[in-house]
């Protein structure tokens, strides 16, 4: 967030939970100034999306996906983000802290220009997720090696469903007006207080209610991402936005449903 990024927080920077509502409000966003090459992987995400909208998803978008998800998972190695993720994964989030509404909207700000348009409501109702139930999805990601091993898994998954489509296409996902894929709102997901997570969910399983959990963990790991953006670190904010999205085109697709894991 531009006016957050700018701020220099220290160790104490913790205490400010409280005030993160507050500061989401008053900030303006600007993700894509904040990292170059997950601003050029996000023009990849449009373009994949873009072109499966028009065309009907196929095999080769999913795996163009996938392939996205990795480039996105070593940046983040890179950046040091997978550690500071990883280093949370014991840690109180204090979700009831964060204003779902203000960073829904700075999600759509980021997607809108480059061309995706997600339903409010929906991002919403994701960024809503309660402490509890993050705490159960983070104790599932630390035991199977964390953050890296989620994303590397979660790209496969989606690579393996896409054989599903090697002679058919999807459809009756998002459409096009005035040139924006747009996604509906899905009428499918629930509030964050009525999920349980599943006590047998393995990132060895890539079927069925598994790739439900894939995205529920995905979903928890995005709302880290945006607890360091507001505590105040910078290199989360466009990660933040950007799993955000990744999260609601796969369910935007019935890929998957993380209300039901």
């Amino acid at each position: 967030m531009e006016k957050i990024a700018r701020r220099k927080f220290c160790g104490a920077a913790i205490m400010a939970f409280p005030l993160m509502g507050l500061q989401a409000r008053e900030s303006k966003t600007d993700h894509s100034q904040n990292d170059t090459v997950l601003d050029v992987l996000a023009d990849e995400v449009a373009r994949i999306t873009h072109d499966g909208a028009q065309k009907g998803f196929r095999a080769e978008h999913f795996r163009r996906y996938a392939g996205v998800i990795r480039a996105f998972d070593a940046h983040m190695e890179d950046k040091g983000v997978n550690r500071e993720l990883n280093q949370r994964l014991d840690e109180d989030d204090l979700y009831n802290k964060i204003d779902p509404v203000a960073l829904a909207q700075a999600t759509m700000d980021y997607w809108e220009k480059k061309g995706l348009r997600f339903n409010k409501n929906d991002l919403v109702s994701r960024l809503a997720t309660t402490p509890r139930y993050s705490l159960q999805i983070k104790r599932a990601i630390k035991n199977q090696g964390g953050v890296r091993a989620l994303n590397r898994a979660f790209a496969d998954a989606i690579e393996l469903k896409a054989r599903e489509f090697e002679k058919t296409a999807l459809r009756g996902g998002p459409l096009i007006y005035n040139g924006i894929v747009t996604f509906a709102q899905s009428s499918s997901l629930r509030q964050a207080e009525f999920m349980y997570v599943q006590d047998d969910f393995d990132f060895g399983i890539f079927i069925g209610r598994e790739l439900d959990c894939f995205c529920a963990a995905i979903n928890v790991q995005a709302g880290i991402l945006w607890i360091l953006c507001l505590a105040g670190f910078a290199p989360a904010c466009a990660p933040a936005a950007w799993l955000t999205a990744i999260l609601m085109i796969m369910e935007g697709l019935r890929m998957c449903d993380s209300s039901k894991c």
